[in-house]
């Protein structure tokens, strides 16, 4: 986690890497400036817990803003209009901070036997993105 470490031993670390993708189920809204520091940066995970709108406006545009979904909206219940909104909001986000974006759902431990829930989760995701990209 980044909050154990500094920026100067995360730039340490990442140094001994390539190109660096940072992010998981950390909210990571109130920490841009540490992962600024980390020259090799080029992808940060936005998790369902941090803010969309202030992700997007913090990378700018200098990294590819990654949206991890809450993939609770599959395991149960699938609401169409909730994947929309919550796609929805990431892509305006992106879309006025000129990120790059995109968009994996991860982190699945069941459909409830309902595999049927991720094809309208794909088709409601896919539905959002070819409103706003050609």
């Amino acid at each position: 986690r980044l909050s154990t470490m500094t920026k100067k031993d995360i730039a340490k670390i990442a140094k001994e890497f390539g190109l660096i993708y940072y992010g998981c189920c950390e909210p990571l809204d109130k920490k841009v400036d540490i992962l600024r520091s980390i020259s090799n940066l080029r992808k940060v995970g936005v998790s369902p817990w941090a803010d969309v709108d202030v992700m997007a406006e913090q990378l700018r545009g200098d990294y590819v803003y990654s949206r991890k979904p809450n993939p609770a909206f599959v395991a149960v219940r699938t609401d169409p209009d909730h994947i929309r909104q919550e796609t929805e909001a990431a892509v305006q986000a992106c879309l006025r901070c000129g990120c790059p974006c995109d968009i994996t759902l991860k982190d699945i431990s069941t459909v409830n036997h309902r595999p049927e829930n991720l094809i309208v989760w794909a088709q409601t995701v896919s539905d959002v993105l070819d409103k706003y990209y050609d």
